[in-house]
C-alpha cells in the first residue's frame, strides 16, 4: 500500500531582464517551468519495522519513502556494467529512497521485494504483460499480472505448531524434530543473500539453511554449523525452511493464471527477472 504526495510544479522566481527583447515582465521563466518535482509515495513494509534492531533507521518503522524513478535510474537499469555484477537494482531502489541513511543492502528480503514492486507501479503503472509457459500443456502465452493486486505474505501461525520462541534479537529458536538439534534462525537481508549466492547469482538449499541459521545447540561457530547442516536429515532440513518461510514478512506475489491453450488455472508468482522494469509501452 502507498500513499502519495501532490505532484508540484516550482514557481517561477527572478527579475525580469530589462531588454527589448525580453518576454513580458509576467511571462513564466522557461527554465523553472521545465523544474519539475518529481512525486514521492509512502510504501507501507511487510516488516512493519518489527526486525530491525536498535539504532537501525527503519526499528519500529513500518514505512519508506520512494521518490518516483526518472531518466536518472534509467541510466542505472540500462547500466552493462551493473548488469553484469547484478547491482542494477539496487542501485536503482538506493536512488529513489528518500532517506539516505537507509541502506538497501540492510533491508530484510521481504521488505526489498516490496520496494522493487512500488517502484514498477510508480514508474509503468500496475499492469505488467509478460510471456509464461504452462505447466500442463508447456505452450507459451502472454499474462498481464495487475500489480496492484500483490499485497504482503499472510504470515501462517506457525510459532505455536512446531514450539517456535522468538528472542530479544529477533531471531527464533526451536528443536528440530529428526535430529533433535535446538537451532536459532534469523530474517535475511540483502547483504546476507548477496553473501549466500553462487557466482550464478542462486542461492542453493545449503546456502540458504547456512545463511539463516544462527546457531545449532547453543554453538554459534561457523564451521561446525556448516558441517552439521551438510548432514542435516532432510526432513529436518525441510522443517527449517518451511518455519523460515512461513515466518518470514514478505509480499505475496501469486496470482491465478488461465493458460489460454488448455484453459487449466494455476496459482502463478509474478517473475521479477529482467523485463519487470521494461513494459510494452
Amino acid at each position: 500500500m502507498a500513499r502519495s504526495n501532490k505532484t508540484r510544479m516550482q514557481t517561477p522566481t527572478g527579475d525580469t531582464p530589462q531588454n527589448p527583447t525580453a518576454p513580458p515582465e509576467n511571462a513564466p521563466d522557461a527554465a523553472a517551468m521545465l523544474q519539475f518535482i518529481v512525486p514521492t509515495e509512502v510504501v507501507d513494509l511487510p516488516s512493519k519495522g518489527a526486525f530491525y534492531p536498535e539504532g537501525h533507521p527503519l526499528h519500529q518503522c513500518g514505512t519508506i519513502e520512494l521518490r518516483h524513478m526518472t531518466a536518472k535510474e534509467e541510466d542505472i537499469l540500462t547500466s552493462t556494467t551493473l548488469l553484469k555484477k547484478g547491482l542494477a537494482l539496487d542501485k536503482m531502489l538506493q536512488s529513489v529512497i528518500v532517506d539516505k541513511s537507509i541502506k538497501v543492502q540492510d533491508l530484510l528480503v521481504g521488505d526489498k521485494n516490496a520496494l522493487l514492486v512500488h517502484s514498477r507501479i510508480f514508474g509503468y503503472g500496475p499492469d505488467y504483460t509478460t510471456t509464461l509457459v504452462c505447466q500442463a500443456c508447456g505452450g507459451p502465452h502472454e499474462n498481464t499480472f495487475n500489480l496492484e493486486n500483490v499485497g504482503n505474505k499472510e504470515i501462517e501461525d506457525v510459532l505455536e505448531k512446531y514450539g517456535i520462541e522468538t528472542t530479544e534479537n529477533n531471531t527464533f529458536c526451536f528443536t528440530l524434530p529428526k535430529s533433535q538439534y535446538e537451532v536459532e534462525y534469523r530474517h535475511l537481508t540483502g547483504r546476507h543473500e548477496t553473501e549466500a549466492a553462487s557466482s550464478t547469482g542462486q542461492v542453493s538449499s545449503l546456502a540458504l539453511l547456512e545463511a539463516i541459521t544462527v546457531s545449532l545447540n547453543g554453538q554459534t561457530d561457523r564451521f561446525y554449523i556448516k558441517r552439521a547442516l551438510s548432514s542435516l536429515p532432510i526432513l529436518d532440513a525441510s522443517i527449517l525452511k518451511r518455519a523460515y518461510g512461513r515466518t518470514t514478512p514478505d509480499i505475496d506475489l501469486t496470482q491465478e493464471v488461465t493458460c489460454p491453450n488448455c484453459g487449466e488455472t494455476a496459482d502463478v508468482g509474478v517473475p521479477l527477472d529482467a523485463g519487470f522494469f521494461w513494459p510494452q509501452l
